[in-house]
């Protein structure tokens, strides 16, 4: 039977008016859920189940069309007039109307399947990083109706004091003010739009807003704050005012901040915030002067004044061991940890950065990343935040399919990267996690669009990694060729190196020696050049690498080299002394750095127990799974698909 025929009997057996009607009110109960859900106070995949019942209830009333309409037909029709033609032309209507069946049952059961698999099957560490809509209150500026410009900063203070009691307390996520200005600056084209309500509503989506001004009145400060619906514009409550003294607006403040969540939990509920006590004005003035400088050389000064003119302030002290953690000061770092204490032993969010900082400075890298995903799920839309968090699953952990579903946290689509360092920073976190997957080709699509925009040089090594590992080698030349004009040459021959080395994990040592080789014949390169000594190390070129890593300082970098080098020369006493140096140069706070460059030469030697021994010590210790280390690193090559390997691998997992 022809389909022109076929579907004339199904009009004719009225099939597509019964269809239509299963299709239009699938259609109308979807829109109407979709719409009501939430005032019903259904869960928010109630129309996702929807979805799913009707299509799999479509196969079955396209059955139930042919059982209890399609049959009576025919048997109308056989009974007038049952001659074998008809009866022919029956049964093969019957085989291609269940043929039909069965297509679309397939599709159907398909569609379920992707349907489930992508809202329902991620990973039970990552359900943690998901974001309700429903779930985000903004907190806004208050407005400074007194007049006076010196009262502009008690409005910072006011959201920042409610954000703290909101999160402490677990009542939602929350979109701070800072966040909103953020926007207002990346956004493509749409900061011309002065209404920051209208704004936030637009972009951010929250379910509540909570602003607010203040003024003053016969020398005191009145604080009004309101509860405005998200979606309405409606305001749902305004708060009693409070007023204090015009020199201590933190009375206020805090009286206000206890009416706002005794709105959201209860009136007698203990508050756990960051800090519990208000820090004093002056304090609190410094740290934001702190954050405005953006750890610049005022950074660290800001915190030491905010500290000294109130030595109960948390946050500065905390501020100021992430300072010293990030400048590789580990030792003063753990020397000011040591002195902090929380304000109670309740307050969680105190203990959990405390907590934090303890498993960073010991190598506990599940203890880190357990404690970031809490701070993460309080502000997953924050950048450096997410940024964070995005680098803890990838370097600490090894866990790089976390990193997609964080960084999809923030919508990057109206982003302006050429005002906005730190989405340059997550992209670049978010290749490395791509590249390890053998996502290349996103990877490369993304830093493609990045530069088109912004032009990074951060960008230039995860792109031409990725080149590599893509097969790209051409596109690689040319953009390599494009860098040679626009770079320096250290940049340029860094890069020449991490070619060379990528060709060398792809045991392509012809292709990894025209690379190094352009180092080396580099005449521009000065004799105790690191970059030319590791060009000609992995050219294998170990008695000229000598004489170059000898005359650097003994570090542990330069002592592994060079102890390879007098290996594969036969020097044996001079490699053991290097080794012997080597070990000795163990201290506190190196994750696992001397283990890591042991390993390398065990590889090195072909001593396999050794190898696996002090790699297995250097993941324990908390060196980092970086793109130069572990399977990234061409002294493994050899070792980095074994049972062992695997198991550095894997330690945190």
């Amino acid at each position: 039977m022809k389909l022109h025929s076929f579907f004339k009997q199904c009009h004719k057996k009225e099939v597509f008016k019964l269809l239509s009607i299963y299709v239009v009110s699938a259609w109308v109960i979807l829109q109407v859920l979709s719409v009501t859900w939430q005032p019903l106070g259904l869960p928010h995949k109630s129309v996702t189940f929807l979805i799913i019942t009707l299509l799999l209830c479509f196969p079955l009333y396209i059955f139930l069309i042919w059982k209890y309409k399609v049959v009576t037909f025919h048997k109308a029709e056989t009974e007038a007039d049952a001659n074998e033609k008809d009866l022919k032309q029956i049964a093969t209507f019957n085989r291609v109307y269940f043929s039909g069946l069965g297509l679309i049952t397939t599709l159907c059961v398909v569609t379920v399947f992707f349907i489930v698999n992508k809202n329902f099957s991620q990973e039970a560490n990552i359900e943690l990083l998901k974001i309700e809509r429903s779930d985000k209150i903004a907190v806004l500026k208050f407005g400074n109706n007194t007049g006076s410009s010196k009262y502009d900063i008690v409005g910072k203070m006011a959201s920042d004091w409610i954000i703290h009691g909101i999160t402490e307390n677990q009542v939602a996520q929350v979109i701070t003010q800072d966040l909103v200005d953020e926007y207002k600056l990346i956004l493509n084209g749409k900061k011309a739009n002065n209404n920051e309500i209208e704004m936030v509503k637009e972009y951010l989506k929250p379910s509540k807003i909570i602003t607010g001004n203040y003024y003053l009145k016969k020398g005191k400060l009145i604080f009004q704050g309101m509860l405005v619906d998200g979606k309405t514009n409606k305001t749902d409550i305004s708060f009693k005012p409070t007023e204090c003294p015009s020199e201590y607006p933190l009375q206020c403040i805090e009286n206000l901040n206890e009416s706002i969540i005794g709105y959201f939990v209860t009136e007698d509920k203990k508050k756990l915030m960051l800090q519990e006590t208000p820090p004093k004005y002056e304090a609190y003035k410094y740290l934001l002067e702190a954050k405005n400088a953006n750890e610049n050389g005022d950074y660290i000064t800001y915190l030491e004044k905010a500290m000294n003119a109130d030595s109960s302030f948390f946050e500065p002290k905390v501020l100021r061991v992430a300072y010293y953690y990030n400048q590789k000061n580990y030792k003063k770092a753990d020397s000011l940890l040591g002195f902090i204490k929380p304000d109670s032993y309740t307050n969680k969010r105190q203990l959990n950065l405390l907590n934090m900082y303890n498993a960073l400075l010991k190598g506990d890298n599940r203890s880190v990343y357990n404690s970031i995903l809490k701070e993460y799920y309080i502000a997953p839309f924050d950048l450096i935040t997410n940024k964070t968090a995005m680098v803890i699953a990838l370097q600490y952990v090894n866990k790089p399919k976390d990193v997609e579903a964080i960084y999809n946290a923030v919508d990057m689509d109206s982003m302006s990267l050429q005002n906005c360092a730190y989405c340059v920073q997550r992209i670049y976190v978010k290749a490395y996690a791509d590249i390890e997957l053998e996502k290349y080709t996103t990877a490369i699509k993304n830093i493609e669009n990045a530069q088109s925009e912004n032009g990074a040089h951060l960008l230039n090594k995860p792109l031409v990694i990725a080149y590599v590992r893509a097969g790209k080698t051409e596109v690689l030349d040319r953009f390599l060729r494009k860098i040679e004009i626009t770079s320096d040459p250290a940049e340029v021959q860094e890069l020449y190196l991490q070619v060379g080395k990528e060709f060398l994990l792809k045991d392509n040592k012809a292709k990894a020696e025209r690379y190094f080789s352009k180092i080396i014949e580099d005449q521009s390169n000065a004799e105790d050049s690191k970059t030319l000594a590791n060009a000609l190390f992995y050219m294998k070129e170990y008695s000229r690498a000598e004489e170059i890593f000898i005359k650097m300082p003994e570090d542990i970098g330069t002592l592994t080299k060079l102890a390879i080098c007098n290996f594969k020369l036969g020097q044996v006493s001079e490699a053991e002394n290097n080794v012997k140096a080597l070990k000795s140069l163990r201290a506190n706070f190196q994750f696992g750095a001397v283990d890591y460059a042991l390993a390398q030469y065990y590889a090195a030697s072909n001593n396999i127990d050794e190898l696996n021994k002090h790699l297995l010590r250097a993941a324990a210790k908390g060196h980092l799974y970086h793109w130069k280390y572990f399977k990234n690193d061409p002294l493994f090559v050899k070792h980095n698909k074994s049972k062992a390997f695997k198991e550095a691998l894997d330690f945190w997992k």
